[in-house]
């Protein structure tokens, strides 16, 4: 029991990862003249914005392509529903008469496509804040007390 338990710690010790400052490296006994780039909490902030962005464009096409797939299909078995209850088309009805299909797949095709508009909208709008923006907003606020 003890031999497994001292072979999991070692093998948790060797997977141990230490970073090591750029400056420390030594090359020829002299240190490294290059230092490792700094990367600053905005940079961090909007490679995160950057991928949150890319993330919902991805969905948006991915969306958009479930759409016309679905739209395609329900439009086809609504044709094909509509011709064999009423046969060929004369116009759009409620009713119960002989040549009128009921436009039902219009209203899911308005339904759905608000929706993904909406998430068009979303993406085509959507941008990281500013910091003039943000002083903006802070100068605003002062000036309503």
């Amino acid at each position: 029991m003890t031999r497994r338990h001292d072979s999991v710690m070692l093998g948790l010790l060797e997977k141990e990862v230490i970073a090591v400052p750029t400056e420390l490296l030594v090359k020829n006994e002299r240190t490294s003249a290059q230092t490792a780039p700094e990367t600053s909490n905005q940079d961090d902030e909007l490679r995160a914005w950057a991928r949150r962005h890319v993330e919902r464009v991805h969905r948006l096409k991915r969306d958009v392509a479930v759409f016309l797939l679905g739209m395609g299909a329900m439009t086809a078995a609504w044709v094909l529903v509509e011709w064999s209850d009423n046969g060929a088309f004369e116009r759009f009805s409620g009713g119960n008469n002989h040549g009128d299909w009921e436009p039902w797949i219009l209203y899911v095709a308005l339904v759905w496509g608000f929706f993904v508009a909406l998430d068009a909208l979303k993406v085509h709008f959507d941008r990281p804040t500013t910091q003039a923006e943000i002083d903006r907003q802070i100068e605003r606020l002062r000036s309503r007390e």
